[in-house]
């Protein structure tokens, strides 16, 4: 062999190796793949999952989006009626909207195209702003950059065009409404218009035009809407040399040539509409009663006040929340349709008001902290307002979670002190017999009203509950006992979100199948029914897969699912629900991933067991790729809280954002072990350090687990709790601890400017679960905080954390760091910058976090040394 064919047979060799080392084939050489960086990014970019599931009006055609860890900007088009390749991929589609059975409208990126999925024909266009669909007329239209809107027909015939359009907003159906700017070019005053664009080719007999004028105002235009009931146009508008907004309320159903508008210059011509005004910088506008009235919310935003020399803080500020963005000033205005006259709600005993579906009676609270602090989030005392007898009476003592009906006749609340749903009938109050119903079934959950107000339905771990309004009676609906049941085609309307509280209206229409999706934790299994009037259909039989996204549009049609499981790629599901053959009724319309050859080989254990205190667990046990039963191999344990329900989630590798990735250490040769944590009245550290012990002791036993090369990691409350098992035991060989609480009681007496809340509330009312405060029990915050026995970190610990972090600062790592180097204990700390409580997915500072934990596990845990970086600290101790 000469010199050549030498070097093309090494060339052949290292390709061969190569791919070999990107697919996992050969675990003894894994290793070697985080030493070559570039293989590795190749590697990892071949990996993408699907999600966003769409289906046509038919079910014919399916929509999925490609989304790989550093875009999502693919989309990939299905025929069910052919093979299970995409025939069609769509690229920078940021819009796609299905026209008719077999169309797709689709724009992004400046272009705008028109697809017929049967033939294949595309009309295309350039220069486009935005795209849309008008399903009753069969048209659509185009908004170009130049702001001119174009109608087509469904051929793509063009019909008209307006130029000049400022705003836009349509029925979805067959009207389009918009805002247009006119220039006076003698006094230069601009004066703003809003038209009905004519979807057809008749022309407006009153300028031959394309379009009929309803109003007109020398305001600017800022927001176009069209009420859910669609019985009026909103046209939101900021008055000239104002800090008012006003709103006007335009007949949209009126017919053209009765719907001219009142032409401020032309006070000749009329029309019905009102206008309201408020001083505000947004106006919020909520229907009522199916445009019986209308709810108008003047927001006015104050900033926080400068203060170039002090900033004072009070003991007794109810605001200390609000510190970081200022607060709100409402004006409130109910405006009935019906007998045309305006009410304004009183804001000077109670700043916030919230429509629950009446038009009598309105939620009154105030958004000042009540109670000291101690909940995560405000919790209220809610009052209801009569508007028509101009009178309060207490509704909740503390609840920020809250539940209408549509028609506003009952409410239901969650009582935060007591633990209970509480439930009100609105209509009781009008005769003065006001009642109220303590629903004290523990475990309840997002309560839904039948949309018949007949009803009210909980979810729960138990199974699916049902309440009758009539009877006031409790039953469970009899369905998936001992099961998770979720309602996932329930409707929600919102009526208040801020401050993380939930105010809305929910309910679900039984005169249609209710869609369930029911998940068995015990035996991992979920799957979706359909309940109507004491019956159920099985629509998707239980599987282990995770289903990531389902799509069902109403009885008797089949429905679509994108389901993934830890060994599969995910796949997109067709299941016959008026299929016979009950066998063979799922179809797999297309798998993604068929480049991950390995996958399917990979091994995964759940395991039950129970801590000290007798509390039921599971912990997920990932194997090595390349398994070999004959050999030993290193663990990662990585703790946070509950895990177990990430058993089915398909492993993509790439650089996460915590420097933790389950498939870059299962291809490096490690088994990774995710236990479940619960803590309990013992306090977060002493359970968690009892349910990892717990786990570990299922593994003890176990012949291919090395259990003298084990770690441990965590980030966050993971960090926390990987910090505080360091001070106690013995059974790891090294750790990585990122972004956490080290010190507890100075954590526990700090303000979080990330959430704007006390940390103390995180301990007695939070996700720290302490559930007493430091001042009543000292003992049990010392006996759970890590940096007391600092001393006794027994391994090397790698800390890590944002310098922008206004979660967990980063003086709580440094205050662990400055323990350990006081203790001559090795210890590594990673500062980033520019970061802040985890490193940002695909950020070159995941990155080097990333391969810097690989290094670390391989040097502690397979003695891969010679790692300078490491070194550095190591070999002092060696040399000592």
């Amino acid at each position: 062999m000469n010199r050549i064919q030498e070097k093309l047979m090494l060339i052949l060799l290292m390709g061969l190796t190569t791919t070999q080392l990107l697919f996992g084939q050969k675990t003894e050489t894994n290793n070697n793949l985080k030493k070559d960086k570039d293989t590795l990014e190749v590697w990892m970019s071949k990996f993408y999952t699907i999600t966003n599931l769409k289906a046509s009006p038919n079910d014919r055609y399916v929509l999925v989006g490609k989304t790989y860890k550093r875009n999502n900007d693919t989309v990939l088009v299905f025929d069910t009626e052919k093979s299970n390749q995409p025939i069609h991929t769509l690229v920078k589609k940021s819009n796609i909207l299905f026209f008719d059975d077999d169309k797709l409208l689709t724009s992004g990126d400046g272009k705008a195209e028109l697809l017929n999925l049967k033939t294949d024909q595309k009309k295309s266009y350039e220069n486009v702003q935005r795209a849309e669909t008008l399903d009753k007329s069969g048209h659509y239209f185009i908004l170009n950059k130049d702001k001119t809107l174009s109608l087509y027909d469904k051929n793509s015939k063009f019909i008209n065009s307006v130029s000049g359009v400022s705003q836009y907003t349509t029925d979805k159906k067959s009207k389009i409404f918009i805002a247009e700017k006119e220039e006076n070019k003698q006094t230069k005053e601009n004066t703003s218009f809003v038209s009905v664009i004519l979807n057809d080719n008749t022309r407006s007999k009153e300028k031959n035009s394309n379009k009929e004028t309803l109003y007109s105002t020398e305001n600017e235009i800022t927001k176009l809407e069209l009420a859910p009931s669609g019985k009026y146009l909103i046209v939101t508008e900021k008055i000239q040399n104002s800090d008012h907004l006003q709103v006007t309320f335009i007949p949209a159903n009126a017919p053209a040539n009765e719907s001219m508008s009142t032409n401020q210059r032309n006070p000749d011509t009329k029309r019905a509409f009102k206008s309201f005004s408020g001083k505000a910088d947004f106006v919020t506008i909520t229907e009522i009663g199916n445009g019986k009235s209308y709810f108008i919310d003047f927001d006015k935003r104050i900033p926080p006040a400068q203060q170039e020399m002090v900033e004072v803080w009070y003991g007794t500020d109810k605001n200390l929340r609000k510190k970081k963005y200022g607060t709100q000033e409402h004006e409130y205005q109910i405006w009935n349709t019906e007998t045309n006259h305006l009410e304004k709600l009183p804001t000077n005993k109670f700043s916030t008001f919230a429509a629950m579906g009446s038009s009598r009676y309105f939620l009154a609270f105030n958004t000042e902290e009540e109670f000291n602090y101690v909940n995560t989030s405000l919790v209220f005392p809610i009052d209801l307002y009569d508007i028509t007898i101009k009178s309060y009476r207490p509704l909740f003592t503390a609840s920020s979670k809250v539940t209408g009906t549509k028609d506003g006749t009952y409410i239901v609340g969650f009582e935060e002190n007591q633990g209970d749903w509480v439930l009100y009938d609105l209509t009781s109050f009008a005769k003065n017999l006001p009642s109220l119903i303590f629903i004290t079934e523990k475990g309840f959950k997002n309560p839904v009203f039948s949309s018949d107000s007949r009803f009210l339905f909980f979810e729960s771990d138990n199974g699916l509950w049902q309440y009758d309004l009539k009877s006031q009676k409790m039953n469970p609906v009899g369905i998936a006992k001992g099961k998770e049941v979720k309602i996932m085609d329930k409707k929600i309307q919102s009526a208040y979100t801020q401050y993380n509280a939930r105010f809305e209206l929910s309910t679900i229409d039984l005169q249609k199948p209710m869609l369930l999706k029911v998940r068995d934790k015990k035996n991992n299994l979920t799957s979706y029914i359909n309940w109507r009037r004491g019956k159920t259909e099985i629509l998707i039989p239980p599987t282990q897969n995770r289903i990531k996204d389902v799509k069902y549009s109403e009885n008797k049609s089949p429905i679509f699912s994108i389901e993934e499981n830890y060994n599969s790629p995910p796949l997109l599901y067709r299941y016959e629900t008026q299929f016979k053959n009950k066998e063979n009724r799922k179809t797999a319309i297309f798998k993604s991933g068929k480049e991950d050859k390995v996958i399917i080989n990979l091994k995964q254990e759940i395991l039950s067991y129970t801590n000290m205190a007798g509390t039921k667990l599971k912990g997920i046990l990932y194997y090595p790729i390349g398994f070999n039963p004959n050999q030993k191999y290193p663990m990662v344990v990585r703790v946070y809280q509950q895990q177990a329900e990430s058993s089915g989630v398909y492993p993509v590798p790439d650089y996460d954002e915590d420097g933790f990735n389950v498939r870059l250490l299962l291809e490096h040769g490690y088994f990774v072990f995710l236990p479940d944590i619960i803590y309990d009245e013992r306090g977060t550290g002493i359970a968690a350090l009892d349910c990892v012990n717990s786990g570990l002791d299922q593994l003890q036993a176990h012949p291919n687990i090395d259990q003298k090369r084990i770690g441990l990691t965590g980030h966050s409350m993971g960090g926390y709790e990987t910090n505080f098992i360091a001070t106690k035991s013995n059974q790891f060989a090294a750790y990585v601890s990122g972004a956490s609480v080290n010190n507890i009681v100075k954590f526990y007496f700090s303000y979080n400017a990330h959430f704007n809340l006390f940390d103390f509330s995180r301990f007695e009312n939070g996700q720290h679960e302490m559930n007493v405060s430091f001042s009543e029990d000292k003992e049990k915050y010392f006996k759970n905080n890590p940096i007391d026995d600092v001393e006794k970190v027994s391994a090397p610990m790698l800390l890590w954390t944002g310098l922008k972090d206004e979660n967990v600062t980063p003086d709580q790592t440094m205050a662990f760091y400055t323990g350990l180097l006081r203790n001559r204990k090795p210890v590594i700390a990673l500062l980033y910058p520019n970061k802040e409580h985890d490193l940002g997915r695909g950020s070159k500072e995941s990155e080097d976090l990333n391969l810097k934990t690989l290094e670390w596990w391989g040097y502690f845990l397979k003695d891969e040394k010679n790692v300078p970086w490491i070194d550095k600290e190591m070999m002092k101790y060696q040399n000592n």
